[in-house]
């Protein structure tokens, strides 16, 4: 893998002294046209995806031109991200290679090729440990810098294992973190910015400098867009985390929900079990939670019923065996209340209630506990 200028990621596979060599290009974080944001995300996925499909990498060769006159600015920022993506560990398997050698006076070349190599926020420290710095100057170099990596044992970046092993969202790994100081940074500036144009542009409106106004508010315009260009970026950084988080949220949800149906079939279970005047004692522990009206209609109900249940005990026909142990269960109690009651009243007295939405409603809404898809028959034979 070499980290250079290309806008795109590239593979290259050859055939290299009984090895079978892929090079893989891509682009760098001082790319001209893509954000930072944008080859982070590209780099990132690649390094996951290879890594999940257990292919290793053998080593990187970072590239850097020597016509760049001195390491300031996006080259320092393309080195510090790439450091952020190694890890240290890996650098022993990062090669620093310089190009660019036959456009660049001879001279100049060794002295800045000296510069890279003595200070240690350009590649002294990298160097120190273990990276090896190389001339990229024509094929033979290459191939030799191919080799050196070849013989190298397989290398975890620091990203992958974050993003694979640590289950880390791309904001919160060490380089998605960088990119996100760096636009916040960014950010703030252009605020200040802004903040400054808009008070000389008053200022202008004031003393009716209208030329001064129309170079101001091209100022203001620019910087607009330079705001919304760093949201952009930061909504882009962020939707990982926000995917992720949803997506604990709905198997969070959906374990709740399975849980909960497990709780209601063990209650709907239980509740089955009561007998007739279990289910009474149940029920008037809480009837004091129903308006009055609703009160008296259960009480005469439960009546009515326990005057059946004692007339079909006394008359012990055999025959009626089924019957009477119908007439005797909570089944047949609760079956009969959910004819006088609303589903409401029904909850608030701790009767097992059935949603029309079946056993996949949510969590917030009625489950189906109790009772089948409806009921038929009478309210003094209910089935249930």
């Amino acid at each position: 893998m070499s980290i250079t200028g290309t806008s795109d990621i590239n593979a290259y596979t050859f055939h290299l002294n009984g090895v079978n060599v892929s090079l893989v290009d891509t682009p760098g974080f001082n790319d001209t046209h893509r954000s930072e944001t944008e080859v982070l995300q590209n780099i990132a996925a690649w390094l996951q995806g290879n890594y999940e499909s257990n292919t290793r990498l053998s080593g990187i060769v970072y590239l850097h031109s020597l016509m760049n006159v001195r390491m300031e600015g996006s080259a320092l920022r393309n080195l510090k991200m790439f450091r952020q993506l190694c890890g240290n560990e890996p650098l022993k398997n990062v090669i620093l290679a310089t190009s660019f050698w036959g456009d660049v006076p001879q001279q100049d070349a060794l002295r800045r090729e000296e510069q890279l190599r003595s200070t240690p926020d350009f590649w002294g420290d990298m160097l120190d440990r273990g990276s090896t710095m190389q001339r990229l100057v024509d094929r033979n170099s290459a191939l030799r810098i191919i080799e050196l990596l070849v013989q190298k044992p397989k290398v975890t970046l620091k990203i992958q294992h974050e993003l694979v092993e640590d289950r880390k969202s791309l904001v919160d790994t060490a380089a998605g973190q960088e990119v996100n100081e760096e636009l916040m940074r960014l950010q703030e500036k252009h605020k200040e910015e802004l903040e400054r144009v808009q008070k000389e542009l008053r200022e202008a409106m004031e003393e009716r400098d209208q030329e001064m106004q129309l170079i101001l508010e091209q100022q203001q315009r620019k910087l607009d867009k330079h705001i919304d260009a760093v949201k952009q970026q930061q909504d882009m950084l962020l939707y990982d985390r926000r995917a992720e988080r949803r997506n604990l949220e709905n198997e969070y949800q959906s374990r709740l929900n399975e849980k909960l149906e497990e709780l209601e079939q063990r209650n709907k279970e239980k509740m089955q079990e009561l007998n007739f005047d279990q289910a009474v004692s149940m029920i008037r522990v809480n009837e004091g939670k129903l308006p009055a009206e609703e009160r008296d209609r259960l009480e005469a109900k439960i009546a009515e019923l326990s005057k059946e249940l004692a007339e079909s005990t006394r008359a012990n026909k055999p025959g009626d065996v089924s019957a009477r142990k119908k007439r005797g269960s909570s089944r047949y109690l609760f079956a009969a209340l959910k004819v006088i009651l609303p589903i409401t009243s029904m909850a608030l007295i701790g009767v097992p209630i059935f949603s029309p939405f079946g056993s996949g409603a949510s969590a917030g809404g009625f489950r189906e506990t109790l009772f089948g898809g409806g009921m038929s028959g009478s309210a003094e034979e209910p089935q249930v």
